[in-house]
């Protein structure tokens, strides 16, 4: 698999062209609802939906202005290849149609969740696409894989697990607006007893999503307005 190393020269010049690139592209990319309220010392895992391209710089942005964590996200393999950049903007592969490359990222992925912030390197903050795939926000079922519950269970210290709710929305503007929301936090603990984690399967995480959605679709419609983060 391929690692991911930050590099500051890299963030340095990616955070004001991707600021710069979704003016751009968008109206707006604005987070609705509150905020999560979230102990500074544990890690986050950044469970969002992926229905666009844009995917995987939302998180980033979001982390700049809310969480500000030290960030990493799963990409898959050949398009990690494909845009090599990013492994030093903490962007780290995982190859599907490997069962072995796929414990691989999760062992990597589990030891990432269990850094420390130190005096000078905050908590970091992990996106994990749980569907795997792009598929559009509206289908049903969402799709999420056990690849979720597979890394939950390899967790050995405490993490937030933070369900996100994205929406590429075009309204009355020319550019379409992005809506943002948080789901509630779950403070996920190991543990060998199942029942006390059945909380966190796959199963229960899609269905709340779903609900978030719908409740993001909801607010949008409504023409509420959040944060902006861009």
């Amino acid at each position: 698999m391929i690692t991911a190393h930050h590099r500051f020269w890299a963030h340095a010049l990616f955070r004001p062209y991707l600021r710069w690139l979704c003016k751009r592209r968008f109206n707006a990319v604005e987070v609705l609802g509150e905020l999560p309220q979230l102990p500074p010392d544990l890690p986050i895992l950044l469970l969002p939906n992926h229905a666009t391209w844009w995917d995987g710089f939302f998180p980033y942005l979001l982390n700049d202005a809310v969480l500000r964590r030290k960030y990493y996200i799963m990409m898959l393999e050949h398009r990690l290849k494909e845009f090599w950049f990013f492994r030093f903007l903490g962007a780290f592969s995982i190859n599907q149609q490997s069962p072995k490359g796929i414990i691989t990222t999760l062992d990597y992925t589990a030891s990432l969740l269990a850094l420390r912030p130190t005096t000078t390197t905050p908590a970091p903050c992990v996106v994990m696409f749980p569907q795997g795939e792009l598929r559009a926000w509206n289908k049903r079922p969402l799709g999420y894989t056990r690849g979720i519950e597979r890394l939950l269970g390899k967790i050995s210290t405490p993490c937030i697990v933070l369900p996100l709710a994205m929406r590429v929305e075009l309204l009355s503007e020319e550019k379409p607006f992005v809506g943002i929301m948080f789901g509630e936090p779950h403070i996920h603990t190991f543990s060998t007893d199942s029942a006390s984690s059945a909380h966190l399967s796959a199963s229960t995480l899609e269905r709340d999503m779903e609900t978030l959605l719908n409740e993001l679709a909801h607010r949008i419609s409504s023409g509420e307005r959040g944060l902006s983060i861009v």
